[in-house]
């Protein structure tokens, strides 16, 4: 839909401006998995953005990279895997309770 509008616009010269937040994951830039290509340039949705100018956005490479791990999203979803960070959570202030302030 973003390059869609972003297309749509480019054409009439409208400033258009997509965020890409969809596309973090830990909000640091370390993993990568938020990486685009803004104007040729390498950029981090989490860091640099996410918004951005629609027009300078490769969104042919950021539907690619979004594939990277549909495989894996898939096996998951199959095998009714269920997210472990709320497990996680609860491991972790069961740790800080016992070894106090």
């Amino acid at each position: 839909m973003m390059k869609a509008v972003s297309e749509l616009t480019r054409g009439f010269g409208v400033p258009t401006t997509v965020s890409l937040n969809a596309i973090m994951v830990d909000g640091t830039g370390m993993c990568g998995g938020c990486r685009v290509s803004i104007g040729g340039e390498t950029r981090y949705a989490c860091v640099d953005g996410p918004e951005f100018d629609a027009h300078e956005v490769d969104f042919a490479e950021l539907a690619d990279r979004l594939t990277t791990y549909r495989s894996f999203e898939q096996a998951a979803v199959a095998r009714n895997e269920a997210c472990r960070i709320p497990a996680l959570a609860v491991a972790a202030n069961r740790t800080a309770v016992e070894t106090g302030p």
